[in-house]
């Protein structure tokens, strides 16, 4: 006889997303943001997206792509259950993927990627993705502008509390 468990918590409650800004080798510019379920605590809230549940909902039973790249983009709309993309994205690359602890050894999963901006954009949004192109948006996080150059580097670390 199979038993069912109720979850009162979503596994993922806690996110992540810091971003540092530099320009000529010196950080000029940092925002953070996190979310405990229920709980706001400074910046923008980490959603993860229905598909993102569905997603690692399909990764505890060893199917499915876990994400691994980080998308940027200047969408404003906020961040919704429903999302599936970036409002408007500028920028998709591959990750770092760690485990990192963050409570108990190896509670938590680690996105690192360091951009190299190409054109002035005012950055406002990031998604956590399971492709180089479309896929699954499993998080995402809209934040206060973040004006960038040419010529300067923005390095995204993105953790995730299991």
């Amino acid at each position: 006889m199979e038993k069912t468990i109720l979850m009162t918590e979503f596994p993922y409650k806690r996110g992540t997303l810091l971003l540092e800004h530099s320009r000529g080798g010196k950080l000029i510019a940092i925002r953070a943001a996190e979310f405990q379920f229920g709980n706001f605590r400074r910046g923008a809230p980490n959603l993860v997206t229905n598909a993102g549940k569905a997603l690692f909902a399909n990764l505890f039973i060893g199917s499915g792509t876990a994400p691994t790249h980080i998308a940027l983009g200047t969408g404003t709309t906020a961040a919704a259950a429903g999302d599936t993309a970036l409002e408007t994205e500028v920028y998709r690359e591959a990750a770092t993927r760690s485990r990192v602890t963050i409570t108990v050894t190896n509670d938590g999963s680690q996105y690192t990627k360091t951009f190299t901006i190409d054109a002035t954009h005012s950055l406002t949004e990031a998604g956590l993705m399971n492709a180089a192109a479309a896929g699954t948006l499993a998080c995402r996080q809209v934040y206060t502008a973040l004006p960038v150059l040419s010529g300067d580097s923005l390095k995204a670390t993105w953790r995730l509390q299991h």
